[in-house]
């Protein structure tokens, strides 16, 4: 029965941050619309909204602080008050050193040029969806750089995202009885689920499975969303650098590059090199 409990509170998370990310989306653009009707009229209306989505990143900042608002108190009161401040933090970075983020850096480098890879397959196979993924990806804000785009990229999305899928979904499938691997698949499958659309559901499947890993090596949430930072730095700002100034063949080495340093990395990572021994992973 307790598994059973565990199992659905893993479902009850996922379902509550869908609601939370798609309505509050919906309720932003309903109450700046009425605000500009309240203040303008229908010209006001048209205002506001207009404004909401030429800042998209700013629209994009207000529902992860809503989502994230409300995942963070579930979080402390689940997780982080049974235990203690004190002890939680203790355990959150037990295992952590500062060769750890510094393996981050290529890990990241070549996790999204080895994404690459994959997206190209996808855009053979399905070509519209790839379409409509770039279509997204060119009205999102994803590269309208600025502080703003700072927050909306690189700081919620990881602490957020990580929160909810590595912290508490991951968790509960761990408490209710499935070992890691099957945990970590489940939420990764989730992670895909959660970004709406079957290019960027694809990667974000492969990603979320590495975050979870990561989570798990290091038994702590630090470094999955540090690694998520750098992942969308290295996606927005780092690629457009490369596509404006990098020779196609260079790009293209880059690339192919990317799946062994993957491997590399990852292997060094697994067995410490560079850290000091704590201990042996739980498995």
């Amino acid at each position: 029965m307790k598994k059973a409990a565990n199992y659905g509170m893993a479902v009850l998370v996922f379902a509550i941050t869908m609601v939370l990310m798609n309505g509050s989306a919906i309720l932003l653009s309903l109450g700046t619309s009425i605000f500009g009707m309240f203040i303008g009229g229908y010209n006001g209306a048209d205002m506001t909204y207009n404004f909401l989505m030429d800042n998209l990143n700013l629209y994009s900042c207000m529902i992860y602080v809503i989502t994230g608002t409300v995942f963070l108190l579930w979080y402390y009161f689940v997780f982080i008050e049974p235990a203690g401040l004190n002890k939680f933090v203790n355990a959150q970075t037990g295992k952590l050193s500062p060769v750890c983020f510094i393996w981050l850096v290529p890990l990241a480098f070549a996790v999204q040029h080895a994404i690459s890879l994959l997206i190209g397959a996808i855009a053979m196979i399905a070509p519209s969806a790839m379409e409509s993924y770039t279509e997204l990806v060119d009205s999102s804000g994803l590269t309208e750089y600025s502080p703003v785009w700072v927050i909306a990229t690189l700081i919620l999305p990881p602490l957020v995202e990580e929160m909810i899928f590595r912290g508490l979904i991951l968790q509960y499938l761990r408490k209710a009885g499935a070992c890691f691997i099957v945990a970590n698949l489940l939420q990764s499958v989730l992670f895909g689920i959660f970004h709406m659309n079957l290019v960027q559901g694809v990667y974000a499947a492969f990603l979320g499975f590495l975050l979870g890993y990561l989570a798990w090596r290091y038994q702590s949430l630090i470094v999955p969303m540090a690694m998520h930072a750098l992942f969308n730095f290295f996606g927005t700002a780092v690629i457009e650098f490369e596509n404006a100034f990098l020779p196609d063949f260079l790009l293209g080495l880059i690339i192919l590059a990317s799946v062994p340093l993957t491997a590399i990395v990852l292997v060094m990572m697994h067995f410490g090199i560079g850290e000091k021994k704590k201990g042996k992973q739980e498995r």
